[in-house]
């Protein structure tokens, strides 16, 4: 009986297999994808609140007594309102009045002026030339089993400001810890009076208190309008209706005030004047709208006033300036009750908003979360404001910005400062630069040196060497980057900076002497030749390399002392004026270079490797040399795999991390020096990432500047793979 055939095709267990292979392998590259997407939406997502629109919210209004000044607790849940017979203690939830103060002090007396200084001290500028000085506290009472504010008025003292008596229209002061203080006035005739206090110290404690008065008015081309004193007391500013701002110093009670200069700040008279948190950067309000900042810049050798910053303008007249606490933020307030909100260091308007009612006082939540305005008709209006990461716009992190204290505009990454009035300098440029400085250097050193090194495996060495050279630079590869970067930073390092000048030889004398003794070796004894290369000529090259090396760092001190008098690093720092570091870009190149080379040198192995060897074959048939062959006919067919390898090891280079951030000084300075260091994008992340608070903008622009690491790496391999498959297509037509 003959059995029946079986039907031809796959077996049924086959097709089970397949179609779980398939499922696997579909299920893998989508995981792979999707892990990738993940990632990529995670960063965004931890990013792109820097540039969330911010948020303002209207709380209830409520009607108080007014109208010189406010102020309230940093939890938002008090506030206190100066009027002209004392100061309101209020709860800002519903209004009301907890406590209304009316100290003995201004029994005959009315309150014409106030300012709300630092810690919530009152100076309040009375009708007969004098100011009161109170002190308004909060403490925490948890006894009902929430948090509760309580706020506290205590009197200070009362002082003489004016001689003559006049109304006080406009009141600056500030005292130290040590017991100086100095107030500034302007009284109701446009009269400039300056008092100046400091507490002698006797020996067994404080002694007498002396303070003197001086009138400025005759330093003035026209009438003071705002006057401001500055928190160290050395220094009175005056706004007039010439638009102008004066400068007074203060010395001692008896030296008195000396007069610096007038500088010419708008148009029209100056409306508003205030300091931005640090008091370095001074913000100037005029009649005619415009705000504007100002901070001191050196300019042959003298220190004078600057315009750094203009704002977007007001319709109105500027009347009212509250800066915050916390941040580079200020409000300003116009006479018709329009408020805006400014940031200084991105020099941009946050948000503008129409007003209800002419603003008499205005104050910045201690939080930089909301902020009081107190309107003409005597409503205080409540205001929540939602905008975490105001320092942040594009101009912020890509372009150049002039930061306090710089004398222009430049691109700067400081991070953190040691106070908390530092200015956040976040400005990515420095990180790409470096990056790509790593980059360039890196790839300089290792990729002709993994691509030649490539073609002569190849093409030209004998099995034996094949098998020698490869795995040992594929070993390479194993090794790990921290090993690397601690090599290049302790022991290199050093190294190249002791030796530095014969390493900057080894670049002619190589080359020189391998060309040398290429040409020396084609009239050497055929016998010899013969011999040599049986043996293989790799280990006479490399005789003839170190030879070289051992030349150059030879020559290196000898020249040195003829050519810089034996100190080539004094003649590179002083007489060409070009910096360096123990720690430069040329120890970046070595080491990085050497972690790249493996990886490019094993993709273009391969891809030489894969050419076919009947191309080879055809081409010694008609007659070309080895050289020949593998220049113009293998070398173009495996173009795409060493394109590839080139990528490959160009993304490898921008990702590294632990050997940039260990072999150089870590600096984000903008040059391209090879002596210098550099910080790149991916070591800025390992060094301020640990440090940086959960979601403060700190954080927040890392994960951006991974993101746009993330974008780098995705175009170019994305290009480099569009660039590949036409090399490919190309040749493969060939």
């Amino acid at each position: 009986m003959i059995p029946k055939p079986h039907k031809r095709g796959t077996a049924p267990r086959a097709q089970v297999w397949d179609w779980l292979a398939r499922c696997f392998i579909s299920f893998g590259g989508i995981g792979i994808i999707a892990a990738v997407l993940g990632i990529f939406f995670f960063i965004l997502a931890e990013a792109w609140p820097l540039f969330r629109s911010p948020e303002v919210t209207t709380k209830k209004a409520h009607q108080v007594a007014g109208p010189f000044a406010i102020g309230l607790d940093p939890y938002y849940q008090t506030a206190y309102a100066v009027g002209p017979q004392g100061v309101d203690l209020l709860r800002l939830e519903d209004g009301q009045v907890i406590s209304r103060q009316q100290p003995a002090e201004l029994a005959g007396r009315q309150v014409t002026a106030a300012q709300r200084g630092p810690n919530d001290v009152l100076a309040l500028g009375t009708d007969d030339g004098h100011l009161l000085l109170a002190q308004v506290g909060f403490q925490l009472d948890y006894s009902s089993g929430q948090r509760q504010v309580v706020p506290q008025f205590a009197v200070e003292r009362l002082v003489a400001v004016d001689p003559a008596g006049e109304p006080l229209m406009q009141v600056a002061f500030r005292a130290r810890d040590d017991g100086r203080s100095a107030v500034a006035a302007v009284t109701a005739s446009g009269r400039l009076v300056v008092q100046i206090a400091e507490q002698q110290q006797g020996l067994l404690g404080p002694g007498e208190r002396q303070a003197r008065q001086y009138e400025l008015t005759a330093d003035l081309a026209g009438k003071p309008t705002q006057v401001l004193v500055d928190g160290r007391i050395r220094q009175v500013l005056v706004g007039t209706d010439q638009g102008q701002v004066c400068e007074w110093r203060l010395g001692a009670v008896g030296q008195g005030p000396a007069f610096v200069e007038c500088i010419v700040v708008a148009e029209t008279a100056v409306s508003a004047l205030a300091y931005a948190l640090g008091e370095v950067s001074l913000v100037v309000g005029d009649a005619a709208g415009h705000v504007s900042t100002w901070f001191k810049v050196e300019e042959d050798g003298q220190r004078s006033y600057r315009k750094i910053h203009t704002l977007a303008p007001h319709a109105a007249a500027v009347t009212h300036i509250a800066a915050s606490a916390r941040d580079k933020q200020f409000l300003t307030a116009d006479a018709t009750g329009a408020l805006a909100l400014h940031h200084l260091t991105s020099e941009q308007t946050i948000f503008q908003r129409p007003g209800e009612s002419p603003v008499t006082a205005l104050v910045f939540a201690p939080k930089a979360d909301g902020f009081l305005a107190l309107g003409q008709d005597g409503w205080l209006r409540r205001f929540a404001l939602d905008h975490p990461h105001p320092e942040i716009s594009a101009a912020v992190l890509f372009a150049p910005i002039w930061y306090e204290g710089y004398g222009g505009r430049e691109y700067v990454w400081q991070s953190t400062g040691g106070t908390d009035e530092f200015e956040p300098k976040l400005s990515l440029v420095p990180l790409i630069l470096g990056t790509a400085k790593g980059t360039f250097y890196s790839m300089l050193f290792a990729l002709p040196l993994a691509i030649l090194a490539a073609i002569y495996t190849a093409e030209f060495a004998s099995r034996r060497v094949q098998g020698l050279v490869k795995p040992c630079v594929e070993v390479m590869a194993s090794l790990p980057s921290v090993i690397l970067g601690f090599l290049a930073g302790l022991w290199l390092a050093p190294l190249l900076e002791s030796h530095l000048l014969g390493t900057l030889l080894l670049l002619p004398a190589v080359p020189v002497v391998v060309m040398a003794a290429a040409w020396a070796w084609q009239y050497a004894p055929e016998a010899g030749v013969r011999q040599v290369a049986r043996v293989g000529e790799i280990y006479v090259l490399a005789a003839v390399t170190l030879l070289a090396v051992w030349l150059a760092y030879a020559l290196g001190p000898v020249f040195e002392e003829r050519a810089f008098d034996g100190h080539f690093l004094r003649w590179l720092r002083q007489d060409a004026g070009v910096g360096y570091d123990q720690r430069n870009c040329l120890v970046v190149g070595f080491a990085m270079g050497f972690a790249v080379v493996p990886l490019i040198f094993t993709i273009c192995e391969d891809a030489l490797s894969s050419v076919p060897a009947h191309l080879r074959a055809g081409s010694l048939a008609l007659g070309a040399t080895p050289w020949q062959t593998a220049i113009r006919v293998v070398l173009p067919m495996a173009l795409p795999g060493i394109f590839s390898a080139t990528m490959i090891g160009l993304g490898r280079a921008i990702g590294e991390t632990m050997i940039v951030l260990m072999a150089t000084g870590n600096t984000p300075i903008m040059d391209w020096n090879i002596f210098n260091g550099m910080r790149t994008i991916s070591a800025n992340i390992a060094v301020e990432l640990p440090e940086a608070p959960h979601q403060g903008t700190l954080y927040r622009v890392l994960f951006l500047s991974g993101l746009l690491l993330f974008t780098i790496t995705f175009c170019i391999n994305s290009l480099a793979e569009i660039v590949r498959q036409r090399l490919r297509d190309k040749y493969n037509r060939l």
